[in-house]
């Protein structure tokens, strides 16, 4: 569970379509109706933490934002390797 839901959870704002496109090419089988499970149970608990008058903010990472701690965690699922070569052919493209 804490592999598929974590991987649910570090892509807030992916489309579930395109999670489940992401999801497959890291073998990790996942089903809409899963994605939208763990994204409406996440809700509900940030609504709980609202209620209590706790902060619903999403965790931040060590750099600072939370697109950070997901790219971070992108880069730790890919590999340091593979995600210098995507950074090398991003830098291309843009140039």
């Amino acid at each position: 569970m804490g592999t598929k839901s974590a991987f649910v959870r570090a892509n807030p704002n992916v489309a579930a379509q395109d999670l489940l496109t992401m999801a497959e090419k890291q073998g990790i089988p996942l089903t809409v109706g899963y994605i939208y499970n763990i994204r409406a149970a996440t809700k509900a608990k940030r609504a709980e933490g609202k209620a209590d008058g706790k902060s619903a903010e999403a965790p931040r990472a060590a750099g600072g934002s939370s697109l950070e701690g997901q790219l971070r965690t992108l880069i730790i699922r890919i590999g340091l390797d593979r995600a210098e070569q995507v950074f090398s052919q991003l830098k291309k493209s843009l140039s």
